[in-house]
């Protein structure tokens, strides 16, 4: 359970635990330089001897957190709740008697409910459809981009003996970590989902901290675009600036629509969202950026060559009259 001033919610997170059926688990918590509550409300909980409490000096975020509570934790199974959210009383023995059954598999995942801020469902997830051994994750969450799926898969949960086959939460990630992570866990292992809902994934975010983090954008892009640079095996130039260019993103889109098989349009959508996002900040200083911003909108079909056009999205103060 990665932590970071969670603290209106976790006490709720951590007794969810504490109600399971199955017994035999162990609560990790990775407090990462919370500046709130939450470790005065965590502390009473730590006469518990399965309640084990990490503090960070400084915040290295939710990546860097998960992967030090993974490594502090001892058991086969491992299972992730934010600290923001619940567990339904059976979750942990669903899960543990799934892998029971299926041995082969490495990531197993079920459905959620929606909750508001005091724990009352208010609607249950669009369920992420099986998919065959042969289909590959990269194209189900592109092709789903719009259909507000449960592609973040809550109640989510991975064998430690097929982490360790992988590089592991990518550090780097400050959201989409949880995806990337699938990805490689895709790699190594078979996944499966449940369509249950054991989890209760809470849509209000008060804090705003991470649910609306105005870069998740670019983490989303840089995700797909290092999971691009693995799964075609192609040596993409690094992207390592949280402003992404027309021209990164073109060649992301050229190969994935080259060599995947999904649909284009959605693609070409989320990309320009992208670059709506990420480059509007940098138009007003940078006149060929703006003007490389317009052509590749053009190029994605999402504007026509007009000089209304033109004027609309290259502002003439910019660029002059």
């Amino acid at each position: 359970m990665p932590n970071f001033n969670n603290g209106i919610y976790i006490k709720e997170a951590i007794e969810s635990v504490l109600t399971q059926r199955y017994n035999n688990w162990e609560l990790v918590i990775v407090d990462d330089a919370s500046t709130d509550n939450s470790l005065e409300i965590i502390e009473p909980f730590l006469t518990n001897l399965k309640i084990k409490l990490i503090k960070n000096a400084s915040n290295k975020g939710v990546a860097h957190a998960a992967k030090q509570a993974v490594e502090n934790s001892s058991g086969e199974i491992i299972g992730t709740l934010d600290s923001d959210d619940i567990l339904y009383e059976d979750a942990l023995l669903v899960m543990v008697n799934e892998y029971i059954a299926e041995p082969d598999y490495g990531l197993i995942y079920s459905n959620h409910y929606i909750v508001d801020k005091n724990s009352v469902i208010r609607s249950i997830a669009k369920w992420l459809d099986p998919w065959s051994e042969d289909t590959c994750l990269q194209e189900v969450f592109i092709n789903r981009l719009f259909d507000k799926i449960t592609i973040s898969m809550h109640f989510r949960t991975f064998k430690r003996s097929a982490y360790n086959k992988t590089e592991g939460y990518d550090t780097s990630l400050l959201s989409y970590e949880d995806r990337d992570l699938y990805y490689k866990l895709e790699k190594v292992t078979k996944i499966k989902g449940i369509n249950k809902c054991l989890y209760g994934y809470r849509h209000t975010d008060e804090r705003g901290a991470f649910r609306n983090n105005p870069k998740t954008q670019y983490y989303w892009f840089i995700c797909e675009y290092k999971e691009t640079k693995r799964r075609l095996g192609i040596n993409l130039p690094y992207a390592d600036k949280e402003k992404i260019s027309p021209f990164l993103s073109n060649v992301m889109y050229r190969y994935l629509c080259k060599r995947a098989n999904m649909k284009k349009e959605n693609l070409r959508a989320k990309l320009h969202s992208l670059l709506s996002v990420m480059g509007h900040a940098n138009l007003k200083s940078n006149k060929i950026l703006a003007i490389l911003y317009f052509l590749n909108s053009w190029a994605y079909g999402n504007v026509p060559i007009t000089f209304k056009a033109i004027k609309k999205i290259i502002n003439p103060e910019l660029l002059g009259k």
